[in-house]
């Protein structure tokens, strides 16, 4: 593949262009979202080390019940080297909300080739907008892995655990609650984009179109996110 053949791809994509000369690495592919949201600022691209490629994820969510609600604020990728130990972990830009929700790691010895989104669409003048409310990456393997829920088991129910500090007798410990979801996605808002995914290599990177940090405005946290291959 040319320079300019691998350039004007990432041209296309705006906030890609300018960083697209400095590529430490070659890359073979980027998968876009067909459901992202034209609003926001792209960070910078952020790529595994060379001959690294994507195991896991995980999202920075925040709940609904704020001034200015958001939901995805941020998409961690960790990296691994072909012997298995972890390179460095990716992540472009972050917002200022929500709590990480635990990594989501592909079976030993795969990674990651595929990814959609779960996106709200523009709430209007009067709406609050939420931007992306949930991801879902697929491994090597075939096995899907979502952001919020973890791995659906056989009956399509998710566990999810949850832990708080409480009181008890004056004693300050940690609670755990097991819930388990009626269907595998009740909580997600929004609506899902179609599977894109790498059609030779392995994801290697991402860049993520964040709005955040505008009191005066409503933010939608992470609204869009370029997913890159590398062989």
């Amino acid at each position: 593949m040319t320079t300019l053949a691998l350039l004007l791809p990432l041209l296309a994509l705006g906030g890609v262009a300018s960083a697209a000369v400095t590529l430490p690495r070659g890359i073979e592919e980027s998968l876009t979202l067909d459901n992202g949201l034209s609003r926001g600022e792209w960070g910078p691209i952020d790529l595994c080390s060379e001959g690294s490629h994507v195991f896991a994820f995980e999202i920075k969510y925040s709940g609904l019940g704020y001034l200015d609600d958001t939901s995805v604020n941020a998409i961690r990728l960790y990296c691994q080297t072909p012997e298995g130990a972890l390179s460095n972990i990716l992540i472009s830009a972050e917002g200022s909300f929500g709590q990480w929700q635990g990594m989501r790691s592909c079976p030993l010895g795969e990674v990651m080739t595929g990814v959609r989104a779960n996106v709200v669409p523009d709430q209007g003048t009067l709406g609050d907008d939420l931007g992306m409310d949930n991801l879902q990456m697929r491994c090597s393997g075939g096995q899907v892995l979502d952001g919020l829920y973890g791995v659906p088991n056989r009956k399509g129910k998710n566990p999810v655990v949850a832990r708080e500090m409480t009181k008890i007798q004056g004693r300050e410990v940690e609670a755990v609650y097991m819930k388990v979801q009626r269907t595998a996605h009740t909580r997600d808002f929004g609506d899902w984009g179609t599977w894109q995914a790498c059609s030779s290599g392995k994801v290697c990177g991402l860049q993520v179109r964040l709005e955040d940090n505008h009191p005066l405005n409503d933010d939608a946290g992470i609204t869009d996110t370029v997913i890159f291959c590398c062989n």
